[in-house]
């Protein structure tokens, strides 16, 4: 059977009555021991008197003293106390005692005391004794009355702590349901969530307190950043599929072309397979990318160092056979830094290749490579048509093509540079757009070391 899970206002309220109950249980032991401690002290401080006033006042030759002189000489001191008693031995041996003294100093020969303290026949009494020259002074003072009053103080006291207890049951459950209820509310709106009960996907954020205002905060920037990806992913299914199916419609088509009219003409055949050809190799770059984009993101743990500048060497060298371009490179002779060939390989192939597709013809492209103190920097800098300071940012969405007027005569899927920022975000690196004056652009790597 499944233990019921208790709600945040039932905990808090067992958490605050326990805390309340602790406290008064913890105010009544130290009002005790206060109590005891003025008991103890006080009795301590009237035996310390009487024994002082009885030696003062006794002189050698009231040794000689009968037993009713001692008893009255000794009660004099005890005329306003209690049942309590004063015995002096002399130095003859002879022990005297105040009034009714003698019994009760018999009933406590022998009895066990605790630090002083003698209980008898439901009384206490404060026992001392002192050796004064050749006399032995002792005093016996009751100090029930005192306990008593405690007593009564603290049953007293124990009364109202469970009065107060009970009182602030119902009151403590107030505060707890105040204090829970940002924290219920939160809960009934992310049911509602779940449920697709509302519109628009956001939790109530409470005033206070701040830990549960900045939880809040925190989830609707968690549900924000969510539904930006969903409609980023749905968006990347929409252009993928459209991507693919254009050349796949035109591919069907020279096809179907060939199906109908090939026997008869058979010199469109030759025409449709270039195209056929051209389309289907326009797929499989994309389909490529595709799928080199969804593995840019995944981590590596093991990553040994390689030489950057051979890497740049060999890509600035395939980007020139292919579209005949001037790249100057200004690099060390050779620079190691821990990243995968393959990454950096895609880095810098596709920002080489959006440099020089968008240029003219022997138009430069410099590649700069260096170390700072934080981070190594790369920098590609080309002459082209450059990109509105707008579209910066717009760049690096997949399939995202600022000319869409020209897109068509400029191969390329709109998604190397996509490619590009999320490896870089793996290395927990940044890669920065700036306009190279007076036109082209400059793209800026940096890379943590």
């Amino acid at each position: 059977m499944s233990k019921k899970i208790k709600t945040t206002s039932q905990q808090l309220t067992r958490l605050f009555l326990s805390l309340f109950i602790i406290l008064l249980l913890l105010v009544n032991l130290t009002f005790a021991a206060i109590s005891i401690t003025f008991i103890y002290n006080n009795a301590h401080q009237q035996a310390e008197e009487v024994i002082d006033t009885v030696r003062d006042n006794i002189s050698d030759h009231d040794d000689h003293k009968n037993k009713k002189e001692w008893k009255l000489f000794l009660n004099a001191y005890l005329a306003r106390q209690s049942n309590d008693a004063i015995a002096v031995k002399t130095p003859k041996g002879k022990t005297v005692y105040s009034e009714d003294g003698e019994e009760l100093f018999k009933k406590t020969r022998g009895r066990g005391n605790f630090n002083h303290v003698v209980f008898l026949n439901n009384s206490a009494y404060y026992f001392q004794t002192e050796q004064e020259d050749k006399y032995q002074i002792s005093v016996i003072l009751n100090v029930n009355d005192l306990f008593t009053l405690i007593t009564h103080l603290l049953l007293a006291i124990i009364i109202l702590n469970l009065l107060a207890i009970i009182f602030s049951i119902p009151l403590i459950k107030r505060f707890s349901k105040k204090w829970s209820q940002p924290l219920e509310k939160i809960d009934q709106d992310i049911a509602a969530i779940e449920n697709q009960r509302i519109s628009k996907k956001e939790v109530f954020v409470p005033q206070e307190p701040a830990e549960i205002r900045h939880l809040a905060q925190s989830f609707n920037d968690l549900l924000e950043y969510q539904e930006q990806a969903i409609k980023r992913e749905q968006q990347f299914v929409t252009d993928a599929s459209h991507e693919l199916k254009t050349p796949i419609a035109a591919i069907r088509g020279h096809i179907n072309l060939i199906k109908r009219r090939g026997k008869d003409h058979p010199e469109i055949i030759a025409k449709s397979l270039k195209y056929i050809d051209s389309e289907s190799g326009r797929m499989e770059v994309l389909v490529n990318e595709l799928l080199e984009l969804g593995r840019a993101k995944k981590q590596h743990q093991t990553i040994e160092s390689i030489d950057l500048v051979s890497v740049i060497y060999k890509e600035s060298q395939i980007i020139d056979q292919e579209y005949h371009c001037s790249i100057d490179l200004l690099c060390p002779v050779k620079l190691f830094y821990p990243i995968e060939l393959k990454d950096f390989r895609l880095i810098i192939h596709n920002l080489l290749d959006n440099a020089a597709k968008y240029s003219k013809d022997n138009i430069k492209v410099t590649v700069e490579l260096e170390k700072d103190d934080k981070n190594l920097v790369l920098i590609v800098k080309d002459q082209g048509i450059g990109i509105k300071k707008e579209n910066h940012d717009k760049i690096f969405d997949r399939f995202y093509r600022e000319d869409q007027a020209h897109s068509s005569k400029i191969k390329g899927t709109g998604i190397g540079l996509a490619i590009v920022k999320e490896i870089i975000e793996k290395y927990h690196g940044k890669i920065i757009v700036t306009a190279n004056l007076p036109k082209g652009i400059i793209f800026k790597v940096e890379l943590p070391l």
